[in-house]
Parts: structure tokens; sequence; C-alpha cells
């Protein structure tokens, strides 16, 4: 039997060197220190089996707890500069769509939906004119890196894919505009599969026009409305570094009203089902 006093001391270092092990133990890193975006309570998020994202970033209603309203001081105004407005009806609608998708295909599309008001943040804007309070920081940050990380999911994954962003415009009530900047954030699809895929009857807005939609431009091939022509979310992860491609919606009014909510997001699903079908399919 050992003496008490070397009973101890064997104790001891044995018990420090399991402490000194443990230190130097190698720390599992956290879900964002391994590329897992930040989240908010005010960005909808959802994963998805399909390579299709749906994006609406102005329909949120929601105060931003501890921000206060953006002024837009020294901004320009217009397509990409301040504007606080919101897209009434586009984060419904893009719910709606997302179910819609599910139960024509039998998988859910990535979904990123903002319920903050657009008054706060603009997530379609870059961030050194998407927020003017550094406490809006996190809240942007969830809708962005969290577009960014299904982006590249959808590149890993599927090797290519479409992200749709969808927002409400009050110039024509009775159409969609189109907004891709004239083909660019479209590109890869068009080198893929030829000019048909972005202006053709099958492209996503000619399948739009086949089940009875009002398109704008009302000729594929023409020139797209000059500042309803695509914003920052198409054109950072359209055709770019991130592998896929981006079509901005901009529905009137007649297809974002509580009535006709369910038959916007049923025709859609039906263009998303088709195109699908032809572009991002192996078949």
């Amino acid at each position: 039997m050992l003496p008490l006093r070397r009973f101890v001391l064997i104790t001891v270092a044995l018990t420090l060197a399991a402490v000194v092990a443990l230190a130097d133990a190698p720390v599992a890193p956290t879900p964002h220190a391994i590329g897992k975006p930040p989240t908010s309570p005010l960005v909808a998020v959802e994963p998805g089996e399909f390579p299709v994202i749906l994006s609406a970033p102005h329909g949120g209603t929601k105060d931003v707890p501890g921000v206060s309203p953006r002024k837009g001081d020294g901004l320009p105004v217009g397509g990409s500069g301040f504007f606080a407005g919101r897209d009434g009806g586009t984060e419904e609608l893009a719910h709606a769509t997302a179910a819609a998708i599910a139960k024509k295909t039998g998988k859910k599309p990535y979904l990123v939906v903002a319920q903050f008001h657009r008054k706060f943040i603009d997530a379609n804007r870059p961030p050194e004119i998407a927020y003017e309070d550094p406490k809006a920081k996190p809240t942007y940050d969830a809708y962005r890196s969290t577009l960014a990380s299904y982006c590249r999911e959808l590149k890993k994954r599927y090797g290519r894919g479409l992200l749709l962003d969808i927002h409400g415009q009050g110039r024509m009530k009775d159409t969609v505009i189109r907004g891709t900047k004239d083909g660019k954030t479209v590109a890869l699809l068009v080198q893929r599969y030829g000019e048909k895929a972005h202006t053709g009857p099958n492209s996503f807005f000619g399948l739009l026009a086949a089940g009875g939609y009002k398109v704008y431009p009302e000729k594929l091939a023409d020139k797209e409305y000059a500042t309803l022509s695509g914003g920052d979310i198409v054109q950072t992860y359209g055709s770019g570094d991130y592998g896929i491609d981006a079509i901005q919606l901009e529905f009137g009014g007649d297809f974002r009203d509580a009535a006709s909510r369910t038959a916007t997001a049923d025709k859609v699903a039906a263009a998303v089902a088709k195109f699908t079908e032809l572009y991002l399919s192996d078949k």
C-alpha cells in the first residue's frame, strides 16, 4: 500500500496531466466557424431538396429591435438607390410559391424570406447602403450569408441552379417583369443551352407567358425595363463565382393580393417544374 503522502502526490499529478491534455485537445469549431451562416429571428429560411432558391427581400413588416428607420441622406433614389417602401404581399407569395413547388414536384425549394421591413434594412442592396445603424448588420448578414450558402450548396450538389428573387412593382399591375440585366445574370444558362433558354418559348418567362401571364418584355429578346432589370441580389449571385443563374421576378399588384396569391404560386410552380426538367436536371 502506498504511503498517504505519495498517493496524494500521484493523484494530483494525474489530475494536472488530464487538465493539460484537455486544454491541448482540439476544440470543435462553432457552426459559424465551419461555414454555417448566421441566423436571425427576422429571416425565415428553409433548406431545400431541389436546385431552386426563392428569395423575397422586401415584403417584411416587422421592426428591427433597437434600430431606427433609414433616412437615406445623400443617397440617390431609384432602382439601385434608396427606397424604403415594402413590396406588399411578396413575403406571403414566396411562402405560397414554395408550398406550391413542393406540391408540384414532391421536393422543397430553398427559401430565404425577409420578415423585417425594408425601411430598416434593404437586403437587395450592398451593405454600404443597405442599412445605417450598425445594429442592423447581423440581420442583413443573416439574409445575405444564407443566400450565399445556399447558392454554394446548389453548385456543389447539382452543378447548377436557379435563384428566383421575388419582388413587387407598381408600373404594370397586370404584368410580371423580368430582371436579368438583359441576360447577364443567366449567362451560364445561355452558355449551356443557348439563347433560347433565356428568350425562347421554353425560357422561364416563356413558360410563364404560356401559362397565361402577361410578361415584360413581351418580346422576350427585347431590352428589359431599365429600372427593374435586376438588383444587387441577382447581380451578386447570378452567373458569377457562385455558379448558378438568377432571375428577378417583379409581380404587378394583380398577382400579389390575397385573392390571387394561390393562383400565382401555382403558375410559378408549374414554370419552375418545367424549367427544372429542361435545364436543371441531368435528364
